[in-house]
């Protein structure tokens, strides 16, 4: 099955005009790692699939194809010098000074939940009871696949390796031989929702405090980045906090962010 030059540039055009992403020059890697999919879904050639994918109004096509596409991984404490920051720059200072309404944070691109549950266990560790009125977290994805395994919060033992031991056991249950599930205190700190960062509406709800948005733009190419830091720009409160993941920057882009440190970056005013 060959993904002809015409069905690559109606493939690519639908996934950066809907979704941002750049997959020129993907053309060999969407062929090898669509062709068992496509073939397994029934359809003959890669028109056929292309021509559902652009038909479904439910959004499921389009989830498998991204986590195709993209690489969801993730693990917990991740780039651990973020949550050092978020610890010492905006929740440890909350103990003194309590931001009205709480601390808002938003995990940009939530995959399966590592980040956003890190964010909530350290939130719970720092500010203690009620912590659910002290903090709120917000977590998208583009993925509704990868949604459900975050909210459902179940993760292997091997993969709880890196969380301190009491992390491990304060906020998990362990619930067979190999699997752990986040305990719900934890779970009701955060709001996981489908969210499309390439969309122009949504974006207007809510001011953060921090927003995570690591390892997204890896995917987008500078337009398309020029626009997204625009938007998250303004979805921060002043003095708000921006961070990227460690092998991305803002250099060659016209924003307004102000550099603290490599990957993280502060809202001016």
């Amino acid at each position: 099955m060959e993904l002809t030059n015409r069905d690559f540039a109606r493939l690519k055009n639908f996934m950066y005009n809907n979704y941002g992403i750049n997959l020129e020059k993907k053309k060999t890697l969407i062929e090898t790692r669509l062709v068992l999919m496509v073939k397994r879904l029934g359809f003959a050639d890669f028109k056929s699939y292309i021509d559902s994918l652009m038909q479904d109004k439910t959004g499921e096509q389009v989830s498998i194809l991204v986590e195709k596409l993209t690489t969801n991984f993730t693990y917990f404490m991740r780039e651990e010098m973020h949550y050092e920051f978020l610890k010492d720059e905006v929740l440890l200072p909350s103990l003194k000074k309590p931001p009205i309404g709480g601390i808002k944070i938003w995990s940009a691109a939530s995959s399966t939940g590592e980040e956003a549950y890190c964010i909530a266990m350290l939130a719970s560790a720092i500010l203690g009871k009620n912590s659910k009125s002290k903090v709120h977290i917000t977590a998208s994805d583009i993925s509704n696949n990868v949604l459900k395994k975050a909210k459902a919060g179940i993760y292997s033992e091997d993969k709880l390796s890196k969380l301190p031991q009491s992390w491990v056991k304060n906020f998990f249950q362990k619930i067979n031989e190999k699997n752990y599930v986040v305990i719900e205190n934890v779970k009701n700190l955060i709001e996981f929702k489908y969210f499309n960062l390439n969309n122009s509406i949504g974006w207007d709800k809510c001011k953060y405090d921090v927003i995570f948005c690591r390892n997204v733009m890896i995917y987008f190419d500078n337009p398309t980045k020029q626009k997204l830091c625009k938007k998250l720009y303004e979805s921060l409160k002043p003095g708000g906090y921006l961070i990227i993941g460690m092998s991305e920057n803002l250099s060659n882009l016209e924003t307004d962010f102000e550099c603290v440190k490599p990957s993280v970056y502060k809202k001016r005013f």
